[in-house]
């Protein structure tokens, strides 16, 4: 593989992600934020949050995978939510969806709430870094 998953000794120890992503080679790609948005460009589940997140999920996978990549080459991912308290509430529907395309795969991760989305019936997007060997 291209890069390392490592998680140096004095910090925390990680739950759903790794630390620090060490690129050692192979072709880098960056994926835009992908939000729940079917193929027709409509919202996949206003309102229900682990839905959206299911959705993102499969775009990334799709997103990747258009490049010959495969999700476990992702190397970093920056997750926008619009309400954390959902996300809390729906973690095992999202530990769910997640494990579907990424099996037990925890790159570099980054969680931020934020204010809004580019579109207001959007909960979550999804943004990444993958290393294609």
């Amino acid at each position: 593989m291209p890069f390392e998953l490592l998680n140096p000794q004095g910090l925390e120890k990680p739950v759903g992600y790794a630390h620090v992503a060490k690129i050692t080679g192979g072709k880098i790609v960056y994926v835009a934020g992908q939000a729940p948005f079917d193929a027709d460009g409509a919202v996949v589940g206003k309102g229900d949050f682990a839905r959206q997140f299911r959705q993102v999920i499969h775009n990334l996978k799709l997103a990747v995978e258009g490049v010959g990549g495969r999700p476990n080459q992702f190397a970093v991912l920056t997750m926008y939510l619009t309400d954390l308290p959902a996300y809390l509430a729906a973690k095992k529907e999202i530990g769910a969806a997640y494990r579907e395309v990424f099996g037990k795969y925890f790159p570099a991760i980054t969680l931020v709430e934020v204010k809004s989305l580019y579109h207001a019936d959007c909960m979550v997007e999804i943004s990444g870094v993958a290393v294609i060997d």
